[in-house]
């Protein structure tokens, strides 16, 4: 058994039972066992049943939310928020497979005709993070099932009821038996898993640490991997940007979950020219604590990942940085840190180098755009990055920066419709768009006389 905590209290809430290393065999022959009849639905079947799932995802009982805050720290609009965007991804997903499924025909002048069919690529194994667990389940589940895979699920342990609900929802929606199961398990089982040869793809959120164990866990079988890693997202701002379009934009996304986003930006380069009066709008603008489920920012998700959060910025304030708000473990119960803007950070300190995976925002200056995207490609992450600045100027900067997504002059988050990769440590594969939808499927071509 595995504990449940509420990151707000640190109390247990709840245990959740784990699958053995013994039991995965099953499992795996499970998910084998129920592809024929899955991937033989037609297609238009499968993506009925992908809408009616977002249906009942967006018309959820209000206490999936509610219990989804608990488990995660996030503030309940974060949470409500994070749903509908499952929600989505399932709709535009069932919208989109069509197209992916279409496969095409070729005629060459050799007499033959070429049938270009696409499959599915077989039992899916998807192991989900626990930050966002309820759109990371859809950006692998919507697209496995409409493609015509079988899914494994690896849940998170520490958020593990979102997952569960919206796999009831599924079955509500008339996905049959074993076409979707979830597990939660321990690293000995999630290694057992990865090796099984049933699983010619593996999907993975997580750290880099863990997607390279993943990675070496599926090449013994030669699977496919989909990798979505940590990322250190730079948000360049050029003399020109517009702050007061750029702070609240890079404040929202920064701080929402309490940082714990691997696409957040997480390293700000400034301008000399405008540095100082940045530091302090961003400074006014940082959300306080709040214990409240309706509150601006709740807690960090473990205890641990709030002590490394902390010991990145000591680790910073020895080397020299300037701590403008924040930099403190509050006290009192539950897993809390403020949020926390450095200045002056050495180039050396930790935070700069590795992904912070909190609230910290530590900001530099730099005097020209060279120097600027030298800092911004100076890590060997390279998933998400943010330029501010005159439009022209800000998007041909961003073809510079080694990153799979850059936003310019805005700073949403990852949408369905379009692919999303990382470089470097930040994993490779994609997710979203058709790109995402076509990462499911395997080619198939049928040549014969015309």
């Amino acid at each position: 058994m595995s504990a449940v905590h509420d990151p707000r209290t640190g109390e247990v809430v709840g245990h959740i039972p784990l699958l053995t290393s013994h039991d995965v065999p099953e499992i795996a022959h499970r998910a084998t066992a129920a592809l024929p009849g899955w991937s033989a639905v037609p297609v238009d079947t499968r993506c009925a049943i992908l809408t009616e799932l977002a249906r009942l995802i967006a018309a959820r009982p209000a206490h999936l939310g509610t219990r989804f805050a608990l488990e995660t720290g996030k503030t309940l609009a974060q949470a409500e928020a994070e749903l509908d965007r499952a929600a989505e991804t399932f709709g535009w997903t069932a919208a989109a497979a069509t197209e992916a499924t279409a496969g095409r025909t070729i005629s060459g002048g050799d007499g033959l005709q070429r049938q270009v069919l696409v499959d599915p690529v077989g039992p899916v194994l998807a192991i989900l993070a626990s930050n966002f667990p309820a759109v990371i389940l859809a950006r692998k589940l919507a697209p496995a099932l409409a493609m015509g895979c079988t899914v494994v699920v690896k849940a998170p342990e520490t958020t593990p009821s979102v997952v569960r609900e919206i796999a009831d929802l599924a079955t509500k929606a008339g996905l049959p038996a074993d076409v979707v199961q979830v597990v939660f398990t321990d690293p000995v089982g999630s290694a057992a898993l990865v090796a099984r040869p049933e699983f010619p793809l593996v999907s993975f959120t997580g750290s880099h640490h863990t997607g390279q164990l993943v990675a070496a866990g599926a090449a013994g079988h030669l699977a496919d991997c989909v990798l979505e890693l940590g990322g250190h997202a730079p948000a360049i701002l050029l003399e020109d940007a517009d702050l007061a379009t750029a702070v609240p934009a890079l404040v929202a996304s920064k701080f929402s979950s309490a940082g714990q986003s691997c696409a957040a930006p997480s390293r700000f380069l400034v301008h000399e020219r405008i540095h100082a009066e940045f530091v302090e709008r961003f400074r006014e603008s940082v959300p306080a604590l709040d214990c409240h489920l309706d509150g601006t920012m709740g807690p960090l998700h473990t205890e641990a990942r709030r002590d490394e959060v902390h010991a990145l910025v000591r680790d910073a304030v020895e080397r020299g940085a300037t701590v403008v708000t924040g930099g403190r473990v509050p006290p009192g119960a539950g897993w809390y840190y403020p949020a926390t803007v450095l200045t002056e950070v050495p180039a050396e300190s930790r935070v700069l180098h590795e992904e912070p995976f909190g609230p910290i925002a530590p900001i530099l200056s730099f005097t020209d755009e060279d120097q600027a995207v030298a800092t911004a490609n100076g890590t060997p992450f390279g998933l998400g990055a943010f330029v501010f600045g005159d439009q022209a100027r800000a998007t041909a900067l961003a073809e510079r920066l080694n990153a799979g997504r850059v936003s310019v002059n805005c700073a949403t988050g990852a949408d369905p419709m379009s692919p999303l990769s990382g470089r470097g440590l930040s994993g490779y594969g994609y997710e979203g768009g058709l790109e995402g939808l076509a990462a499911f499927g395997r080619l198939k071509v049928i040549q014969q006389p015309l």
